[in-house]
């Protein structure tokens, strides 16, 4: 009975979170681990930022995002992301801005877990909520995104594949399709390699980078977006990483990104 009414409240508090509204994401990859597979029921929480810095003949982008994941069971997790911005002016027709981005807030269920010949498959409903202090700074509207993730362990890789569909908010831009294929290739207990290609289908953009320089116009409206990241984690502990790594995109924008993490129940 007891531990009905702990899933119960725990359910409750994250229909809350995404019902509120209390995003540029704060690792190097945008697809995410499994629920089950940063699961710990002594103090499922993990936090973290990073630095992101990319820049056009225009303007120089500065973004803090912030990350807080919570595992309310083994298969169903809860992420919050807020982002903190500056954007320098390097041209005088251009705004030089700081202030809040727009909050990203995704809820997944692992409906499927992984075995030996079968992937692992995730369901992840995401809300982007425009909080943004600035219009430089975000979008217009409210993002809903829904989609699955697959994810294999294959002993000396670790593959994750994604698609997502967003129904964008601004009336002005369409839904966008998108999809991910991410890898890691641990190096040693210290050490892993990291890479993803992700691409988008429609004008709303790569899920995860409104009010960046290529979401303000980096591209065409319309246009097909493809967007290649590699990085390196460092596990300074059991409980931190660290990770660096670059951003580089079809519309000629690119961006280098810093990030750590830590986690209360370990790995």
């Amino acid at each position: 009975m007891f531990s009905r009414l702990v899933v119960s409240w725990r359910l409750i508090v994250a229909a809350a979170l995404l019902a509120s509204s209390s995003p540029v994401a704060a690792r190097i990859l945008k697809t995410k681990p499994s629920p089950s597979s940063t699961w710990n029921p002594l103090f499922p929480l993990t936090i973290g930022s990073a630095f992101e810095f990319e820049t056009n003949k225009d303007q120089s982008q500065y973004d803090f995002p912030f990350l807080l994941e919570y595992n309310f069971t083994q298969t169903l997790k809860l992420t919050v992301e807020p982002l903190v911005s500056h954007i320098a002016a390097k041209a005088k027709d251009v705004r030089t801005v700081t202030g809040l981005n727009d909050l990203e807030t995704s809820l997944e269920y692992e409906f499927l877990r992984e075995r030996r010949f079968r992937p692992a498959l995730t369901a992840e409903g995401g809300i982007r909520w425009p909080t943004h202090t600035d219009p430089d700074l975000g979008q217009r509207g409210r993002d809903y995104t829904f989609g699955i993730i697959a994810s294999k362990d294959l002993v000396f890789l670790d593959l994750d594949l994604t698609a997502l569909y967003t129904f964008v908010g601004d009336p002005q831009e369409s839904d966008t399709l998108e999809v991910a294929l991410a890898a890691l290739v641990p190096l040693n207990h210290k050490f892993d390699i990291e890479a993803e290609v992700v691409h988008s289908f429609g004008a709303g953009g790569i899920r995860g980078q409104p009010g960046t320089l290529s979401g303000a116009g980096g591209g065409a409206t319309g246009a097909d977006l493809t967007e290649g990241t590699i990085g390196l984690a460092w596990h300074v502990s059991k409980r931190l990483k660290v990770e660096t790594g670059g951003i580089i995109r079809s519309d000629h924008t690119w961006q280098i990104v810093f990030a750590w993490e830590f986690s209360f129940s370990g790995e």
